[in-house]
This record gives C-alpha cells, structure tokens and sequence, in this order.
C-alpha cells in the first residue's frame, strides 16, 4: 500500500464507516464464541453437579445459567452479522460494486433469506411434532436442507468479502482470514482466530485511512 492518499473526505469516511463496522462485527464474533464455548464446557462440569444436587431448585439454576449464557453468544452472533457484517459489506459494494457486491449479495442471500427459511423449517418440524404428523416433519427437514445451503452460500459470501478486502487493499492478513474460513467449515477453531485476524486488520487499514496514509 503506497504512503499517499488518492481517497476524497467522503470517500474516506464512508470506508472507515465499514471498516469500523466489520471491526465491531469481527470483535462480537470473537466475544460470543468464547462465552459459548465456555458455556458449553460448563456443561460437563454442570452435569456432575446436577447428579449431586438433591434440591431441584438448584438444579433448575444451573441449568437456566447455562442457558441463558448461551443465548447470550447466540444473540451477538446475530447482532455482529445484521446490524455490522451485512451493512459493512453493503456500504463497501457502494464504493466498489465490481469488487463487493458479490459478497454483499451472498451474504445477505444466505443470512437473510437463508436464515428465514431454515427458522421455518424448525416451525413445520415443531409442528409435525406436536401433531404427530410425519408428513410435516419430513417436509421441514426438506426445508432445512434448502435453508442450510442457502445458509452456507452466506458463509461462501463472508469467504468472498474477506478475499475482496484483501484484493483492495493489498492486505495478507485479510487472505489468511479468508484461507481459516475455508478450512474452519472442517475444523471451527480456525474460525475464530479468522476473526481475530479481521479485527486486527480492520482496525489496522481503518486508521490509515483515517491518517491519510492509504491510497487504493
């Protein structure tokens, strides 16, 4: 990246705009996968303490504490792609749609519609259960597998974005993100330390850009 801006005033604040809102994407991400992961070891631990617990109110504490942490990460996932991820993808597919709005479109096919439709999926499987109607089970998990491949087309957009930032502004850290994305579909580990890397670099590029030091 040369030492010189070509970026005008409005240019630079909307990219900075995006970047500080992959940055706060990156950091809920990375918050939210350690308070489930945390939550899901205490789950080992809370088994053996249940089968000690002869009062059945504490029993139901535990339980609930766990639960409640859980949900916890799992609405911050959902904060970090709606109100950060899909929007920083969408305002930089504004300045460089030929670079972006791939990714943007990918992510908001997967995590949007996606989404929707595998949250219908689990609606039809609840109620076939509740009825004893195998027929709509059957036809919600048929839903499921067309919600989880446009799911993972969402997931294929956030792999996109990564590589395109990386395109933009020459950026290794963003393409070893993109790289732990692909294999984190195997090994989900390796997605967590992606979003370490956004973070990182987000916020990197966000200040040279603030300082006038990036041209693109």
């Amino acid at each position: 990246m040369s030492e010189t801006t070509t970026l005008n005033s409005k240019q630079r604040e909307e990219i900075v705009a995006a970047l500080s809102k992959l940055r706060i994407a990156s950091l809920l991400q990375i918050i939210a996968t350690l308070i489930i992961a945390a939550s899901s070891l205490s789950l080992l631990g809370a088994a053996f303490l249940l089968s000690t617990m002869e009062v059945p109110i504490a029993r139901i504490g535990v339980f609930i504490g766990v639960f409640m942490a859980i949900l916890v990460g799992l609405v911050m996932i959902i904060v970090a792609v709606y109100a950060f991820l899909l929007p920083s993808a969408k305002q930089l597919a504004k300045w460089k749609p030929a670079e972006f709005s791939t990714a943007s479109k990918l992510l908001r096919i997967g995590y949007i519609w996606g989404a929707a439709i595998l949250i219908l999926a689990l609606l039809l499987i609840i109620a076939g259960a509740i009825s004893i109607n195998l027929g709509t089970v059957i036809g919600g998990l048929a839903v499921a597998i067309i919600g989880g491949i446009l799911f993972l087309l969402g997931y294929i957009g956030n792999i996109v974005y990564f590589f395109k930032l990386r395109d933009t502004f020459n950026s290794t850290t963003f393409l070893v993100a993109a790289i732990l994305l692909i294999i984190g579909i195997f090994i989900h580990l390796l997605q967590f330390i992606a979003w370490i890397l956004a973070f990182i670099e987000a916020r990197n590029i966000e200040g040279r850009i603030s300082s006038g030091l990036i041209q693109i």
